[in-house]
């Protein structure tokens, strides 16, 4: 990491981030690409200068080596990484059809068996919550639902979530990615994990599964929304990403304050991307730079300007992560290559 990054500087502190869920290789014919949506969010954030527990597997083989020494070489902690020998390092194998890309997302690989992290490396980020707690500053534990199609992770993740929360920390807040990656997802689930969290993070179609009806204009989404606030009394906020269109977020009374009238969202317009590549991981780098205000309690407008920003940025690169630290040089406080014009 670099001197510059705003995340570690003494002036702007910031909580801690505790990241849970897949990691592994995208299998193109001709390249192997390193991703899964938390291990982006967590690459992001190392990028921005923080200091994420990463929480996976990886097999003990080629590809889960390689990832640990990818980390490593990013700055970010492997405390979290289990290695196991009778698993496979995940993988998704992508081919062609047609020129259009297919999906194969392996089962029965190493990340769907992530263990609790050893007693030794909880008691040291409970540890790092609690001081980042007494400066006033709040810490967070994220996850998606790709993790939670094996039973073990799902026993995992509720027993961080447990952990973290009855720990005598009311600072740590649970963000979940909803993130579906069909037909590895089931709306049942949500049942199971809207409890408790305090941000979610979805796009249109994935609010509609939530909302258990078809949002067909912006009316029935903003409605659906409100209802859902309404129905989840633990949920602070809603965030809609809109693709190119931008983001929507949804406040609870408590805390839109003097805000707004409690009823309309925030929204902020998605910029068009400078160079246009992929699209690909734009939703983890909305999400990452969400965290990272939200983990130095900086104004939601404002850092949602900024998420969109980068998730723009994301667009041009060839995958969802850079090993560029120019790329993650984000100043929050004014940066001119990041800040929106008025």
């Amino acid at each position: 990491m670099t001197d510059s990054s705003i995340a570690r500087s003494e002036d702007h502190p910031a909580g801690v981030a505790i990241i849970v869920g897949e990691v592994l290789w995208d299998c193109f014919p001709d390249r192997q690409v390193l991703g899964g949506a938390p291990l982006n969010v967590a690459w992001n954030l190392a990028g921005f200068g923080l200091d994420p527990l990463f929480v996976s597997a990886v097999g003990d083989d080629e590809l889960g080596h390689k990832i640990l020494k990818r980390m490593r070489e990013w700055g970010l902690s492997t405390d979290g990484v289990a290695v196991l020998p009778d698993a496979p390092t995940g993988t998704v194998q992508v081919t062609l059809v047609d020129g259009e890309p297919q999906y194969d997302i392996v089962r029965g690989v190493a990340y769907d068996r992530i263990p609790v992290p050893s007693s030794d490396v909880l008691a040291t980020v409970q540890d790092r919550v609690a001081k980042a707690s007494e400066q006033g500053l709040s810490s967070l534990l994220y996850h998606g639902t790709l993790a939670y199609r094996s039973e073990s992770n799902r026993e995992t993740i509720h027993q961080l979530r447990r952990h973290f929360q009855t720990s005598g920390n009311d600072s740590l807040d649970v963000f979940f990615d909803i993130n579906v990656r069909k037909p590895h997802y089931d709306t049942a689930w949500l049942d199971d994990l809207m409890p408790g969290a305090g941000l979610v993070k979805l796009n249109e179609d994935e609010m509609g599964d939530l909302a258990s009806q078809k949002l067909l204009n912006a009316d029935a989404r903003r409605s659906a929304a409100r209802e859902l606030l309404s129905q989840y009394s633990n949920l602070e906020c809603l965030l809609v990403t809109l693709g190119a269109e931008g983001a929507e977020c949804y406040l609870s009374q408590e805390q839109h304050g003097l805000a707004n009238d409690g009823q309309s969202p925030i929204t902020v317009v998605a910029p068009e991307p400078e160079t246009m590549i992929d699209p690909v991981g734009a939703g983890d780098a909305f999400a990452s730079v969400v965290i990272a205000g939200h983990l130095r309690r900086l104004p939601i407008e404002s850092t949602l300007r900024l998420a969109t920003r980068f998730a723009s940025q994301v667009c041009g690169l060839p995958g969802a992560t850079s090993d560029d630290t120019d790329f993650y040089r984000i100043d929050f406080s004014g940066d001119p290559r990041c800040v929106p014009d008025d």
